[in-house]
């Protein structure tokens, strides 16, 4: 059997919608609703307040798939993105994947998105644009290293260290999970994608990052570079807070209480530095003890998603072969 009726068989084997979250698209939105695959049985487009000519244009489409979903006010992407889940979650469908309404987004890459998840593999797929240099091709320099910083802190944020490119919003994800995430609490801005993470960590769920090119055209990004930075700084450590409280302290785990102490020496060390209390000599015994263990217990962290994340590749491997 040839690779494309493997995969056509194994997509017509599960319902898949498309989320795609507009708000002024006229430019772009009926070339990305025209690109949607046949075996994608809904399409869910969600208008989150245009200003433009979005909504007529996705009105005039012929496509019975087609569902626009009208928001009242403005919630942005990460909003516009619940509103498509709960639609599928109430149509009961099985995988909800994630198109922007500025066509970045090529639906080529569905299928290896959707097929960990339909082989019971992973819970949530994630487009990773930085996996290889040649996959940059088309980011610009200022977007790709911004991209990388944000990599890095989302990694000891999310607790997800094998999962990079955390900005990108090409995305899968099953029904089950939707159903034990609490879609109301989850951020629902630009930072809306790296707190989604942060929840499936919460509950345990597998995720796995899937080698995507960037594609970047005509679309105009809508982000305020410089409010998007002080909002997501703020956001990491609120979300780091309460993931290692709701993870970890709640359930009585050791690595909770390490990563506190740590944090707590470190600031006391540092105030009572600051304030002549502690000789020099004492201040840097204060840190390094903070510092081993906050080292002691990313390590932990860094080796349990290492295992999970052999454990997936293994599965995958095995099924591949067994194509």
């Amino acid at each position: 059997m040839q690779f494309f009726e493997v995969i056509t068989i194994i997509l017509s084997s599960k319902s898949i919608v498309a989320v795609i979250p507009a708000y002024n698209e006229e430019n772009l939105i009926k070339k990305t609703l025209h690109s949607v695959p046949e075996y994608i049985d809904r399409i869910y487009v969600i208008d989150d307040c245009s200003k433009d000519r979005t909504v007529n244009l996705i009105e005039e489409e012929k496509d019975d798939r087609i569902v626009l979903i009208k928001h009242k006010n403005n919630q942005g992407v990460g909003g516009a993105i619940v509103s498509g889940y709960k639609a599928a979650l109430d149509d009961n469908m099985d995988i909800a994947v994630v198109l922007a309404g500025d066509n970045q987004m090529d639906p080529q890459y569905i299928p290896k998105l959707c097929k960990p998840i339909i082989e019971g593999i992973v819970d949530y797929t994630k487009g990773n644009r930085l996996s290889n240099p040649a996959n940059w091709k088309g980011m610009s320099k200022w977007r790709l290293f911004g991209n990388l910083i944000l990599n890095f802190l989302n990694k000891i944020v999310s607790g997800y260290w094998s999962v990079s490119d955390p900005q990108n919003g090409y995305t899968a994800i099953s029904k089950s999970a939707l159903q034990k995430l609490d879609l109301e609490k989850i951020y629902k801005r630009y930072a809306f994608e790296n707190d989604l993470l942060v929840c499936l960590n919460k509950k345990n769920l597998k995720v796995l990052s899937v080698p995507i090119p960037a594609r970047y055209g005509k679309e105009k990004s809508n982000i305020k570079y410089p409010a998007f930075i002080i909002n997501i700084s703020f956001f990491f450590i609120r979300a780091f807070i309460q993931r290692i409280y709701e993870k970890y302290i709640k359930n009585f785990h050791p690595i909770g209480y390490i990563l506190f102490f740590g944090i707590g020496l470190g600031i006391i060390g540092f105030m009572s530095f600051s304030f002549n209390l502690l000789s020099i000599s004492s201040f840097i015994s204060l840190e390094i003890v903070s510092f081993l263990c906050l080292i002691s217990a990313f390590t932990y962290e860094y080796i349990i998603d290492k295992r999970n994340t052999e454990k997936i590749a293994k599965i995958l491997k095995i099924t591949l072969d067994s194509q």
